[in-house]
């Protein structure tokens, strides 16, 4: 493996989860979402608990490029551990 690809992979992994992480937190805004829900024996309020959770197609991206930073991190990671008990 060339000297580039050596120090470049782990770059790349970085700057990958480091967009993807910046693009979630960027591009969080609020969403509008309303539903209604029937209780029929229920004697007080109906509440979500606020455990709903959107994401929006950038979310969607971010959380994709931090996990190929991830994966690509750790495959560099596995690769030069084997390369050095090879040697």
């Amino acid at each position: 493996m060339g000297r580039r690809v050596r120090i470049g992979a782990p770059i790349a992994a970085v700057l990958l989860i480091v967009a993807g992480v910046a693009l979630m937190l960027v591009v969080a805004g609020t969403e509008s979402f309303g539903w209604f829900a029937y209780a029929p024996l229920a004697e007080g309020t109906m509440t979500g608990g606020g455990s709903l959770l959107l994401l929006t197609g950038l979310d969607q991206l971010g959380l994709a490029l931090a996990g190929l930073g991830l994966l690509l991190l750790t495959f560099w990671s596995g690769y030069q551990t084997g390369r050095r008990r090879r040697s």
